[in-house]
């Protein structure tokens, strides 16, 4: 009896021990057990090609090699068969009077409609209200670098703000002001005369500044029958205009030398993006060539007929062609986790709670998954809403057990 009492006496102590070990291993995990979460948020992946390249247009420089010339069209600008490019000046005196010319007229545009705002007061507020706008367009020119934007923003403010500033002055004044503009304008057209002549566009056309000798080399012609290392032994002609030249048409192209294997699954007439450097936005393309195979590589030529004013100061430029694009919502991989029911999805942390939320993979990157919301069977709405996932949502990454409505600290 003594022996049995004893052993009884060892097993339950044995058998206490180990419900305390257990009880405290428990409580170990719930007061130091770390969830880490990561933040769910939108995201577009894509596969792209690297490329470098030209940009060919169909192209003629308008000839011109004076030096005294004022240009009278903007980069981009379209303009009518006839219509004037720029004005050539036979002295620089003659210049300098143009330029005195453009500024009276401008002052006198100015007056004339400070003039009318000073009679009326809902046009003087506006006055307010675009030298505001103004003020914003020449921060955001700043900012971005816009060279070009910069320009046109500061002389629009500038305009503003005289007109800002002759419409709270009287229109007595202004009449005044505005009859000894006239006389100057007068005079200064008198003195002018046949000092200069006009450069007109010879065909209707997109206008660029820029010549680089490339317009009769790089042509749309010569490269359907070029072929990779003949496209790279091209080289530019000497070129010379202070006018700049013409573009005909809408369409432009993008020539590239890539490697054979970067060119497989690459299909004639199939659509991409290209983003090329000088530009902010991925322009759309469709592949209508690629050469033949020569020592493992393979000119590519892309065209596009849309946005042609944004390429056309544009030569030799590197770009990436996007060949792919996936979009959805971005979750670290190791977030990614089987459900009871066997469903793929992610344990989001609500307020104290984990809570299961069903996925579909959309696209794998190399640490994390693109997923869209899956499918949920849900009685009542307000289930729907706190079992789809949502950008902002929680996503717990790591935890030592999970399962839905499990306590998060």
């Amino acid at each position: 009896m003594k022996h049995g009492s004893l052993t009884t006496k060892f097993i339950t102590l044995l058998f206490s021990i180990a419900v305390a070990a257990y009880f405290v291993f428990q409580a170990w995990n719930y007061f130091t057990a770390s969830e880490t979460t990561a933040a769910v948020y939108s995201y577009r992946a894509e596969r792209t090609l690297a490329l470098n390249g030209f940009v060919v247009r169909d192209e003629s420089v308008v000839e011109c090699t004076d030096v005294l010339v004022e240009l009278t069209r903007t980069e981009g600008e379209r303009v009518a068969k006839g219509a004037p490019l720029a004005t050539v000046y036979g002295s620089t005196r003659a210049l300098e009077d143009a330029r005195e010319l453009d500024a009276l007229n401008e002052q006198l545009a100015q007056l004339k409609n400070a003039r009318q705002a000073s009679r009326d007061a809902e046009s003087a507020l506006k006055l307010d209200s675009e030298v505001e706008r103004n003020v914003v367009a020449l921060r955001a020119a700043l900012a971005q670098r816009n060279f070009s934007a910069l320009e046109t923003a500061s002389a629009a403010l500038k305009s503003s703000v005289l007109r800002r500033e002759y419409a709270y002055r009287g229109g007595v004044d202004l009449s005044d002001r505005i009859e000894t503009l006239e006389e100057q304008i007068r005079t200064v057209s008198a003195s002018l005369g046949g000092a200069s002549r006009v450069v007109s566009a010879p065909y209707s056309g997109t206008y660029s500044s820029v010549v680089d000798g490339w317009e009769s080399v790089l042509t749309p012609d010569i490269l359907q029958s070029l072929t990779p290392s003949q496209f790279e032994q091209l080289t530019p002609e000497h070129a010379d205009s202070t006018v700049g030249k013409l573009i005909r048409g809408d369409r432009w192209y993008y020539a590239a030398v890539v490697e054979e294997s970067a060119a497989y699954g690459l299909d004639v007439s199939r659509s991409y993006e290209l983003l090329i450097t000088g530009t902010d936005t991925p322009l759309p393309v469709t592949v209508t060539m690629l050469s033949g195979a020569q020592n493992g590589r393979r000119l590519l030529i892309l065209t596009s007929d849309r946005y042609l004013s944004s390429v056309t100061n544009l030569r030799n430029q590197s770009a990436e062609l996007i060949l792919e694009t996936h979009s959805g919502l971005r979750v670290p991989k190791n977030a990614l986790r089987i459900g009871e029911n066997g469903q793929t999805g992610v344990y989001c942390r609500l307020g104290r709670f984990a809570y299961f939320k069903p996925v579909e993979i959309v696209y794998q990157g190399e640490d994390y998954f693109l997923v869209m919301p899956g499918e949920i069977h849900a009685a009542k709405d307000s289930d729907l809403v706190l079992y789809t996932l949502r950008v902002g949502d929680e996503a717990i990454v790591s935890a030592n057990e999970l399962y839905n409505g499990k306590v998060i600290h």
